[in-house]
């Protein structure tokens, strides 16, 4: 029982590293950090290489945080200056700020990376999410998987 734990742990590990090293290079790295996945209100997720096999997918990282309308405009800042070095973007504004952030970065790799930004704070929701994407996926078949009303 104590290898199992063990084996688990150092999974966990090694899973937290393989997708942090995904987000190397990016600003957005600075948010899958404990400062923000830490918080009580965070929820992060994070789904493992073989789950995504089926969706030509490597790495699928999200940070969701509710309560906290303070730290969008840090997140926003990070976003939108990896979002500037994008081939793609589909964006919206609200109140000035960026409520909604699609954009497709530069392969690396022979790896298409996405990063999307939603902050509810700026509408109906008391929720910022941010979601980072990586795999041989096309811009179409991400964009069915986040909406799969677009099919």
């Amino acid at each position: 029982m104590k290898r199992l734990l063990i084996l688990c742990l150092m999974l966990g590990v090694a899973l937290s590293v393989a997708c942090v090293y995904a987000q190397s290079g990016l600003n957005i790295a600075g948010a899958f950090t404990p400062r923000y996945r830490e918080l009580p209100e965070a929820t992060e997720t994070i789904v493992s290489k073989s789950r995504l096999r089926n969706l030509s997918l490597s790495v699928y990282h999200t940070l969701s945080i509710t309560g906290h309308p303070e730290i969008a405009a840090e997140l926003e800042d990070m976003v939108m200056r990896d979002g500037a070095k994008a081939r793609s973007k589909e964006v919206r504004y609200a109140s000035g700020h960026l409520y909604y952030g699609f954009y497709a970065l530069p392969p690396v790799d022979g790896l298409n990376r996405y990063i999307l930004y939603l902050n509810g704070h700026l509408k109906s929701s008391d929720r910022i999410m941010l979601l980072y994407i990586e795999g041989k996926a096309s811009i179409e078949d991400v964009k069915k998987l986040i909406n799969p009303k677009r099919q």
